[in-house]
């Protein structure tokens, strides 16, 4: 429901609340950036789809503007009181409109760039002091050369928590007795480094010396029985259906809205590095489906209800599909997949999609891809935790989902079910959402810690089911 708004709609419900925001953001630009007159200013590169420029160095505070990926900002100051939650720097926009806090591990520096250069400001952009050496606590900052394992605690025996890539930065608060592992802050997350993997912009004996916590060490979730379905004889009879029809064995397409368009969902496995943890038995299907994780899809956008996938006035390709074709045909036609993760009904609920309109949807997808030959694979759908009322019709429009892969003979991929263990059952903090991890893009990571994330979870499990529906129907 919030990605149909579009952006005239959110612009106009936005801006009143920005817009003093910015303006007074733009009032303090000349102070916030006179001690950088003079002296080293940066330009960066911004990393994430939409890097979060905020009011103050915490992700607590605001965001007053957005920069999208690729941007060139300027940098020119850090915050003048690191802290754990990473290293702060002052940023303006590529329009020069644009300035506050960013956080400095979302952004891509030349080689070489050394942020202690950059003046000291404060947290409201103001004043601050003059590049000085790292703080005499022992804290500082730390670049990834090369991409490195960031583990619970100080050794290969931690989980990882999610794999940094070549040329992070990080805030350095301690180090072993050894000095071989140094403690880290990046992206809000705090965890533990390989001292080889980091180039110091000091003395890392400087730092003071931590223990390991066995504590730290996090428990694996659980994926319970009926998250990956049995392949029954039905599945066979599509697939060999598409075979005849030269649908392609090493194709899988991804229906579905923002939750399937995202980022987030498989494209960090089509792009690496994969993090396997326990599950490297699964790389076989992942090299067998290599070419179609990163695949962008003609049926999967922010927003859709079941409808928006039967609907020729839907389409984001018209260039390439028929007038007369909906974009559950087009992406059909054009792709001739073996396989279809399918996953709607996310948007249907807070627009009002009544039951049996939702089945009769839901049954028309089911048909269309078993005539193209593809097998669908229908996924429950994750909780709403918006409103009580649209969080009581999740369990009835799964209810569905599972009564309609029953009847069709099709497999079930209940990812409801995986995620009810997780942290707020594998949501985001909009309760809407499945949660990503630590940095956009990180959830390819198939560890413990990594698998704590909602969108982590949905990679690991697709994967499953994929190789289900791989051994049982395609072999």
């Amino acid at each position: 429901m919030r990605d149909r708004q579009g952006p005239v709609h959110w612009l106009a419900t936005m801006l009143p609340a920005v817009l003093p925001t910015v303006l007074a953001l733009a009032l303090l630009a000349p102070g916030a950036t006179s001690p950088a007159r003079g002296q080293a200013e940066l330009r960066a590169t911004v990393i994430p789809h939409r890097l979060n420029v905020r009011e103050a160095p915490d992700l607590g505070a605001a965001a007053v503007g957005q920069v999208p990926r690729g941007a060139e900002v300027r940098v020119t100051g850090r915050e003048d009181d690191p802290h754990d939650s990473g290293l702060w720097v002052f940023v303006t926009g590529p329009d020069g409109a644009l300035s506050g806090w960013a956080l400095a591990d979302y952004l891509s520096f030349a080689p070489g760039a050394d942020l202690a250069a950059l003046p000291q400001i404060d947290r409201a952009g103001t004043g601050g002091s003059s590049p000085a050496a790292p703080p005499g606590d022992g804290t500082m900052t730390g670049l990834t050369i090369r991409a490195a394992n960031f583990r619970a605690g100080p050794g290969t025996g931690f989980s990882v928590l999610r794999t940094l890539p070549e040329g992070t930065r990080v805030l350095l608060t301690a180090r072993t007795a050894d000095g071989a592992w140094v403690k880290a802050a990046a992206g809000g997350q705090t965890g533990w480094l390989y001292k080889a993997l980091i180039r110091v912009s000091g003395d890392p004996t400087a730092l003071p010396v931590e223990a390991a916590n066995p504590a730290a060490a996090v428990t694996a979730p659980d994926i319970p029985a009926g998250v990956v379905p049995a392949i029954g004889p039905r599945a066979r009879e599509i697939y060999l259906h598409g075979r005849a029809q030269d649908n392609s064995r090493a194709t899988f397409s991804q229906i579905g809205d923002s939750i399937t368009a995202s980022d987030d969902f498989l494209t960090p496995l089509g792009v690496g590095p994969v993090e396997w943890g326990a599950y490297g038995a699964l790389q076989p299907v992942y090299n067998a489906f290599r070419a179609s994780f990163a695949r962008p899809s003609l049926a999967a956008r922010g927003g859709w209800t079941s409808l928006d996938l039967l609907n020729p006035a839907s389409s984001i390709a018209p260039e390439i599909c028929e007038p007369y074709e909906s974009p559950l045909v087009c992406e059909n036609r054009i792709a001739k997949p073996a396989v279809a993760l399918i996953m709607i009904g996310t948007n249907d609920i807070p627009l009002g999609v009544d039951d049996g309109t939702y089945r009769h949807n839901l049954e028309t997808i089911v048909q269309i891809s078993t005539d193209f030959g593809v097998i669908p694979v229908l996924s429950t759908i994750p909780d709403n935790l918006t409103d009580p009322a649209d969080s009581e019709r999740v369990h009835a429009f799964n209810a569905i989902i599972r009564d309609v892969a029953a009847g069709a003979g099709v497999p079930l991929w209940d990812y409801w079910l995986a995620l009810q263990g997780l942290p707020n059952k594998g949501l985001a903090p909009d309760n809407y959402h499945p949660s990503g991890g630590p940095l956009p893009g990180a959830t390819a990571t198939f560890t413990p810690g990594g698998l704590q994330s909602g969108y982590t979870m949905r990679n690991l499990t697709a994967l499953m089911v994929l190789d289900a529906v791989w051994q049982g129907a395609m072999d």
